[in-house]
């Protein structure tokens, strides 16, 4: 029995820290970004929020593929949850304020 090929560990975190430092650029640009909106700076950063949660989730898949095993699955659930109810919370907000 043949077994499938698996990346090595070092490798799918050093892949997984692109998106991961991409989130970490867009958030940071996009709070300063907003600084000079005055009151609606939060709807001025809602966009770049969201934009941040997308490739946050796209560094937790990532390192799931390489992953072998269940804590990882259950990492990516609730980061994909956290996505979720703060884009909930981000539209709410935006809406509000428009």
């Amino acid at each position: 029995m043949s077994e499938s090929p698996h990346l090595s560990s070092d490798l799918v975190t050093a892949i997984a820290l692109i998106p991961f430092a991409l989130a970490a650029f867009v958030i940071t640009f996009g709070a300063f970004r907003a600084l000079p909106a005055g009151r609606h700076a939060g709807s001025a950063y809602a966009g770049y929020l969201a934009l941040g949660l997308e490739f946050f989730l796209a560094a937790g898949l990532i390192r799931l593929a390489g992953a072998q095993d269940f804590a990882m699955l259950g990492l990516v659930a609730a980061i994909i949850a956290a996505r979720r109810v703060i884009s909930l919370g981000i539209r709410y907000g935006a809406r509000a304020a428009g």
